[in-house]
């Protein structure tokens, strides 16, 4: 291997870090990450599979797939925040006042 060879070698491998590390311009714009969900779905479609997509799901987990693990985990609903205490004293206060403007007055 010459100097030459070893250059363009170089060059093909610093060519293909920049291709990766550019982002994917769709016609909206930057396109993202797939979330587990759209990643679960697409691998379902492509095995056409007689399972459901939740069977098809659990049987990716029993194999180890990390995403279909992540799929579960969100349906369970690990990403919801969770309301603070300021929060829910200001959320039961609006419920009192939305409670107490819908009684009806003794007056006639």
């Amino acid at each position: 291997m010459t100097i030459l060879d070893s250059q363009i070698e170089t060059e093909k491998t610093e060519t293909r870090t920049h291709e990766v590390s550019t982002p994917i311009k769709g016609g909206r714009g930057e396109l993202g990450v797939a979330t587990a969900k759209l990643t679960v779905w697409q691998l379902w479609k492509a095995a056409n599979s007689h399972l459901s997509l939740k069977a098809f799901a659990r049987q990716l987990v029993k194999d180890g797939n990390t995403i279909a693990q992540d799929w579960f985990a969100n349906k369970r609903g690990v990403k919801n925040a969770a309301r603070s205490d300021k929060n829910l004293q200001r959320i039961a206060a609006e419920r009192q006042a939305t409670k107490a403007s819908k009684r009806k007055t003794g007056k006639k």
